[in-house]
């Protein structure tokens, strides 16, 4: 009945994980780095604003495990070579993944001082009258603002090129790790054969056996062994592809979801820069009748605000899924070492 349905809150779904130990742990260590580079670069400048920290080293240091940690588990690991450059590529792609986050956060910062200074500007535009011309200035150096969300922009650009390489790497992880599959089906039915060979070989040869069969047996026994052998590695390879393709597969979806929130950072940002030079080529005499304009671009700024703290929040996520993708992959290659 309608009394006894359960009602699901998504916003606190989306909340809750957040709130994970993880997540609480991963976020700890982006305060604890953030706060000695801001320490770092207090100490090294005496002006009043901080810069931007390095969000390549931002991304080195919370990549984990690090690419000199996978580099030395898969030389010791002695895969196959077309094994060794599956797995390298997987890493590197991810590392590249991770640093493409790194970058799209330091967009965040850009876009989000442009966006305080708009805000800060449209709070001293007069209602129903002529702005001064500091403010015209300033608002026409908006509207000028070069978006670095804009489909042909870097970010953009980066994000396609990330997602083509991941695709391409997915197919051919997957195509690997189904050619190991069936490589190792076809031990496992050699194993079920040499098994019931043994048993045709003792029922049948029991007084060969006595006296010229010891050899036989042995012989079985080998390839019994060869087989088990073969299998137990097929065994590892398979669960090293199998791990990395689901890996690749994940990171390949937070890109695409990062793409949509990119695109529509870049739509909301397109759209207020529009309704800015409307609102700035209209002739002075008709600024009096424009109150309509100015209350729309206040009300976006609430949406474009949360939609930037959106794309920070997955891109942190991201940060996360990469690096516990990564950790899988790396345990099934030291575990078979």
């Amino acid at each position: 009945s309608p009394n006894h349905q359960t009602c699901v809150d998504v916003r606190e779904e989306y909340a809750n994980t957040f709130r994970t130990e993880s997540y609480t742990e991963f976020w700890t260590r982006v305060l604890a780095y953030s706060k000695d580079e801001s320490s770092t670069c207090l100490s090294r400048e005496s002006t009043t604003s901080a810069r931007l920290p390095s969000y390549r080293l931002f991304a080195e240091h919370l990549l984990d495990p690090g690419q000199s940690t996978v580099t030395r588990a898969l030389s010791e690991a002695q895969c196959r070579p077309i094994i060794h450059s599956l797995l390298s590529d997987y890493f590197a792609h991810t590392a590249n993944a991770s640093l493409l986050c790194s970058h799209l956060l330091k967009e965040i910062d850009r876009v989000r001082v442009k966006y305080r200074s708009l805000k800060t500007i449209l709070q001293c535009v007069p209602t129903n009258q002529i702005p001064s011309p500091m403010i015209m200035i300033h608002l026409t150096e908006f509207s000028n603002f070069l978006n670095p969300f804009g489909a042909s922009s870097s970010p953009s650009a980066r994000i396609r090129a990330t997602q083509c390489q991941c695709s391409d790497l997915q197919k051919r992880l997957e195509s690997s790790r189904d050619k190991a599959r069936a490589k190792l089906q076809l031990v496992a039915r050699l194993k079920c054969g040499s098994a019931c060979l043994f048993v045709v070989i003792t029922a049948s040869f029991v007084v060969i056996l006595v006296t010229h069969g010891f050899a036989m047996i042995v012989a079985v026994s080998g390839l019994a062994s060869m087989n088990l052998a073969s299998e137990r590695k097929l065994a590892k390879v398979t669960s090293q592809l199998d791990a990395a393709t689901k890996g690749t597969y994940i990171v390949n979806k937070d890109l695409e979801t990062t793409s949509r929130l990119v695109a529509r950072l870049n739509d909301e940002l397109e759209y207020m820069k529009t309704t800015m030079r409307f609102w700035l080529e209209r002739k002075k005499d008709k600024f009096q009748a424009d109150g309509e304009v100015m209350r729309l671009l206040k009300k976006n700024q609430c949406s474009f605000s949360d939609q930037l703290d959106e794309l920070e929040e997955h891109l942190f996520l991201c940060f996360m899924t990469i690096n516990r993708a990564r950790d899988l992959v790396l345990n099934q290659i030291t575990n078979s070492t």
